[in-house]
């Protein structure tokens, strides 16, 4: 019997095979994670130029948070001519709340599907774009704006608030090619992407 093991041990007969067999499955596992990674690369910067289009059209359009066309900034220690007091006020198209004033649910679909407001994902014209004809997946996301308080202004002028607008594209699923075909896809999500721009141009009403 020791003499059967000993050479069975010595014998190399197949060796070349499943070396080769264990070098292909590396080979296939570095290529599909490469094929993934330049995936994931390519649908973060679709959410990204999502995120500033979306950006472009709150800071030149009417407000999400319908108090930004009415705040003066005037308060107990601020006076007509100071300079308008810092503010913040977030916008969520999940909730469709903002966290003052009321929401206006057409100015966030302006945001998210373009000026014709159609509703529909898909490509066309420049002008007319919206977060959803850049990049798809915006429509499985959750959309915030937020205005925020860039120091210019003066208070006592209604509408003169002139916010930094910033529009963040949050929980925007992964997709994979490997990984979606077993049903794993939508597991993991992208991290939060966000543009800001300076909202001088901000419509008011």
């Amino acid at each position: 019997m020791r003499q059967i093991l000993k050479k069975f041990r010595r014998r190399d007969d197949g060796a070349v095979t499943v070396e080769t067999s264990l070098m292909i499955m590396m080979l296939i596992i570095l290529t599909g994670g490469a094929i993934e990674a330049g995936y994931a690369f390519y649908q973060y910067n679709g959410a990204q130029q999502a995120a500033r289009t979306g950006a472009r059209i709150a800071a030149t359009s009417n407000p999400v948070a319908r108090s930004v066309s009415t705040m003066t900034g005037l308060s107990g220690s601020v006076s007509q001519g100071q300079a308008f007091p810092d503010f913040e006020i977030t916008c969520r198209n999940d909730t469709q709340q903002c966290s003052e004033g009321s929401y206006d649910s057409v100015a966030m679909k302006r945001i998210v599907f373009g000026p014709d407001e159609d509703g529909v994902c898909g490509a066309t014209s420049r002008a007319r774009r919206g977060m959803c004809d850049v990049f798809k997946d915006t429509k499985h996301a959750f959309v915030d704006v937020a205005y925020i308080g860039s120091g210019l202004g003066t208070a006592g002028y209604q509408g003169d608030a002139a916010p930094l607008v910033s529009v963040t594209l949050r929980e925007v699923p992964l997709n994979f090619v490997f990984l979606d075909l077993v049903g794993l896809g939508g597991l993991v999500h992208l991290p939060p992407v966000e543009a800001t721009l300076m909202g001088e141009d901000l419509k008011n009403g």
